[in-house]
């Protein structure tokens, strides 16, 4: 009888709570041919995901059919009639599929493309420097590693780059059904990048200062004391200049973020949901990468979050989360993805 009554609380608890939700990163290289896409498909109703986030821009490509976008250099011209994003879709049906697409991020191999129009050449205009004014396109593999750099990326303040991500997602919403746009590597590198580019020289002529005078780090400790105003009248003139200079950074990677959502609505696609890949920490997301995703939340620009809370033991990325969690503001009408 115990047992029974036990069974029943469990059923009827069972029934109460929500379900998870349960959604899966797959990278391009999983839907490189049509064997490939079937097993990820066979995979994931098998083991009852909702979602699935296709990676159709890896390196500024298109893993479907596009007029804007450059075909993967890892898949054969000849198989023209392969469309790995379509493919997907159909199999992969009632899955709801989001496209994800790597937005300044171009290019991680050594050797650069071999098509001379693809976004990563090295005669492209919107090539990031770093701030000696030196392309990303120029370094070697050592020096990528010691500058913790995946490879090139597109220079978030330039406006012709822009206007092409834009473009790349009005044609891919205008030709698939998807559920969803992701956008992953929607931000700065790192701290040490764009004071050598055409952003650096704005910051200069409106403030008068070379950025690349500035502190590249600002941290925790640092800016409370700037706060409280702990600091000499030097360093506090200092540290405010090197805020401002992250603030304009940040302006420009939330200006592509605009676009892109303006450019939904404007198509109509109010049920294709914009979601986004970020760091956990929103200040060093801010400070270091220009990534101000406590904004675009405010704002109501993205649909939902996808915290990547990738490292250490699971008491840690418990941590991550819930902080996050806690920090969501109280209207803000957005999903948050662990």
């Amino acid at each position: 009888m115990l047992f029974l009554l036990l069974a029943i609380v469990a059923l009827l608890c069972t029934s109460c709570c929500p379900r998870t939700k349960t959604a899966a990163w797959v990278v391009r290289y999983d839907i490189d041919t049509p064997a490939e896409i079937d097993a990820i498909c066979s995979a994931a109703k098998q083991t009852g995901f909702d979602e699935l986030l296709i990676q159709v821009r890896g390196r500024a490509d298109a893993y479907y059919r596009s007029d804007i976008a450059p075909w993967p250099e890892n898949l054969s011209i000849s198989s023209c009639n392969f469309d790995p994003l379509r493919q997907t879709l159909e199999k992969c049906s009632p899955v709801k599929l989001h496209a994800w697409l790597n937005v300044f991020y171009l290019w991680g191999d050594d050797s650069p493309p071999q098509n001379p129009n693809h976004p990563a050449a090295q005669s492209q205009p919107w090539i990031l420097a770093d701030n000696e004014g030196r392309p990303l396109t120029t370094y070697s593999r050592f020096e990528k590693t010691v500058n913790w750099l995946e490879g090139v990326y597109a220079d978030p303040a330039s406006d012709e780059y822009r206007k092409l991500f834009v473009a790349v997602v009005t044609e891919l919403i205008s030709r698939y059904r998807v559920s969803g746009v992701h956008l992953d590597f929607i931000r700065y590198p790192g701290p040490s990048f764009g004071g050598g580019g055409p952003l650096g020289q704005k910051y200069a002529e409106e403030m008068g200062m070379d950025p690349r005078l500035l502190p590249e780090h600002i941290s925790r400790e640092l800016l409370f004391d700037w706060l409280w105003g702990r600091l000499t009248l030097a360093d506090r003139v200092l540290v405010t200049a090197a805020l401002y200079w992250r603030e304009m950074r940040a302006t420009e990677v939330s200006a592509l973020l605009r676009d892109v959502s303006h450019a939904l609505k404007v198509r109509g696609k109010r049920d294709v949901r914009l979601s986004v890949a970020v760091f956990p920490d929103p200040g060093q997301a801010y400070l270091e990468n220009g990534q101000d995703w406590r904004t675009w939340e405010r704002e109501g620009l993205v649909d939902a979050l996808y915290p990547m809370t990738y490292f250490g033991k699971t008491d840690r990325i418990g941590a991550q989360l819930r902080e996050v969690a806690a920090g969501t503001y109280p209207d803000a009408k957005i999903k948050l993805w662990a």
